[in-house]
C-alpha cells in the first residue's frame, strides 16, 4: 500500500442489479475487458438478506450485515401509507460508513444516487430520493437533503437530460454530472450508483432487448470515466471500484399476504388503507418480513404461524420458506420481524390488502410491465444468484481473481486503501488484491 498518498484518488462506481451472469457479454467490451486486464476481480459475489438495493448499499458501505447496520429493507415499516418512505437519510444507518471515515481524514467527497446518503456530511451530494406525498416536490425534496449549490448547478447544466426518475435519462443526467465533477471539483472520494439495469430489468425482463442495451450502456459509461481520468490526468493516483449490489430473478406471480391477513382480521382498513393491525407483511418482493404488532401477544403470534405453516404446505402460494425471528437474525436480516418468508421460484411478494391472495403480473402495456416481472429481495444463497466486483489503478494488484466473497468485504477494502479503517466489520479486507 506505499503507493497509497495525500494525492490519491478514489472512484466507486454501483451498477445496481449487475449480475455475474452478465460477465458474459460485458468482459468483452471496451470498458469491462479493461478491469480483467489491468486488474483484480471476483465473478461470485454473494449480496445480503434481504437481497435489496438499501440493504445491500448499506452493507458496502459499511462491512455490516443489514441486522447490524439497521438498514433491513428498502422503506421503513409505516402499515398505514401506501407509498411509505424510504430509509434516504444518512441518520438511519447506525454504524460508520467508509465515506464517513474519508472525510474525518480531511479527504472531499462526492456522491451522485448513492442510496442512504441524504443529509450527510458528504462534500458534494445528490442524493438518492424522491417526492412521495402530493405536497412535496422533486427540487425541494432534493435540495433539503443535498448540497444545494452543487445540484442547482447540476441542474443548470446537465437538467435538460432528465426526464424526472425515468430510465435511462435519469442516468444520463447522472452521468454527465459525474463527468462533470470529476473534471470540475476533483473529489478525493466519488460514488456513483447507476440504477438504468435494475430499471429495465424491472419493468422490460430480464434478459429482454431493453436489459440488454442498458448493460452496452453501462460499459460506455464505465469507459468515459476512464477517458476522463486519464484526460485529467489522474489515471495514475486513482484506484477504482466497480461493483453490483445484487442480481434479479424472473417472476410471473404475486403473493398479496396482507389480502390473507385482512381476511383472518389480523388487518382492519378503511377505504383501502390500513387502520389498525395485529399482524402485517412488510414485503420486500423476493421475500417478507411479518410483524406481529405485540410481540408479547402469544395468541396472535400463533395463530399467524399456523396461517404461515400452512400457506407453506400448499405450492400454489409460493412460499418456499418460513424462518422464525432467531432463523432470519441467523441469516444477517431484521431483528425486529416476528418471522420472514422466501418466495418461491415464480412468486415475489407486495403489500397490498384488496387483492386476491394469489395473482399473476398483470399484462404489459406499451411493452412496459408495471409490476416488475423481474426482481431481487432473495435469499444471496439462492442459485446463479450473485454478482460482482472489481478493482484496479493505484495501489491495486493485477491479475488476482478472488474465487468468492461478500458485499460486506468491500467497506472494509475501500477504507483500507484510503488510508483509514472501519471497526468492528462484519466483513474483511481483501489483503490479496492490495499492493
Amino acid at each position: 500500500m506505499d503507493k497509497i498518498n495525500s494525492k490519491s484518488r478514489f472512484v466507486i462506481i454501483s451498477f445496481d442489479a449487475l449480475s455475474s451472469r452478465d460477465m458474459d457479454v460485458l468482459k468483452h467490451l471496451p470498458g469491462f475487458s479493461r478491469l480483467y486486464r489491468e486488474g483484480s476481480y471476483c465473478e461470485n459475489v454473494r449480496s445480503v438478506y434481504p437481497s435489496l438495493t438499501y440493504p445491500a448499499h448499506c452493507s458496502i458501505s459499511t462491512g455490516m450485515l443489514p441486522m447490524n447496520h439497521g438498514v433491513t429493507s428498502n422503506h421503513l415499516l409505516q402499515p398505514d401509507r401506501k407509498d411509505p418512505d424510504w430509509h434516504w437519510t444518512r441518520d438511519h444507518i447506525k454504524t460508520d460508513t467508509f465515506y464517513d471515515a474519508a472525510l474525518r481524514k480531511g479527504m472531499t467527497v462526492a456522491s451522485l444516487l448513492w442510496p442512504i446518503t441524504g443529509k450527510s456530511a458528504i462534500t458534494w451530494n445528490m442524493p438518492e430520493i424522491y417526492a412521495n406525498r402530493p405536497w412535496k416536490n422533486q427540487i425541494a425534496v432534493s435540495l433539503a437533503n443535498g448540497t444545494p449549490d452543487y445540484l442547482l448547478e447540476l441542474q443548470k447544466r446537465f437538467g435538460k437530460t432528465r426526464q424526472g426518475l425515468k430510465q435511462p435519462m435519469l442516468d444520463d443526467f447522472v452521468h454527465e454530472s459525474a463527468l462533470w465533477t470529476i473534471r470540475e471539483k476533483k473529489p478525493d472520494v466519488i460514488m456513483i450508483h447507476y440504477v438504468d439495469l435494475d430499471s429495465m430489468r424491472h419493468h422490460h425482463g430480464y434478459a429482454s432487448k431493453e436489459a440488454d442495451s442498458a448493460l452496452l450502456r453501462h460499459d460506455r459509461r464505465l469507459t468515459d470515466i476512464l477517458e476522463v481520468l486519464e484526460e485529467e490526468d489522474l489515471m495514475e493516483v486513482t484506484t477504482l471500484f466497480v461493483l453490483g449490489d445484487h442480481d434479479q430473478i424472473k417472476v410471473n406471480n404475486i403473493i398479496y399476504l396482507n389480502s390473507i391477513f385482512k381476511d383472518k382480521g389480523l388487518i382492519e382498513a378503511k377505504g383501502g388503507k390500513i387502520t389498525d393491525w395485529k399482524a402485517y407483511a412488510q414485503t420486500l418482493d423476493g421475500s417478507s418480513y411479518v410483524h406481529v404488532k405485540d410481540r408479547s401477544d402469544t395468541e396472535t403470534y400463533s395463530k399467524v404461524e399456523s396461517i404461515l405453516k400452512k400457506l407453506q404446505s400448499i405450492p400454489s402460494y409460493g412460499i418456499e420458506k418460513v424462518c422464525t425471528s432467531d432463523e432470519a437474525v441467523a441469516l444477517g436480516a431484521s431483528r425486529d420481524a416476528s418471522f420472514m418468508l422466501e418466495a418461491a421460484s415464480g412468486f415475489k411478494f407486495l403489500p397490498d390488502i384488496d387483492k386476491p391472495a394469489v395473482a399473476p403480473i398483470p399484462p404489459a402495456i406499451d411493452g412496459w410491465f408495471e409490476e416488475s416481472i423481474s426482481t431481487h429481495g432473495f435469499s444471496p444463497d439462492k442459485e446463479n444468484y450473485t454478482t460482482v466486483f472489481y478493482a484496479m489503478g493505484n495501489g491495486i494488484r493485477k491479475g488476482i481473481v478472488i474465487p468468492s466473497m461478500s458485499l460486506i468485504d468491500e467497506g472494509p477494502t475501500f477504507a483500507k486503501v484510503m488510508g483509514t479503517v472501519l471497526y468492528d466489520t462484519d466483513g474483511r479486507v481483501l489483503d490479496e488484491i492490495l499492493d
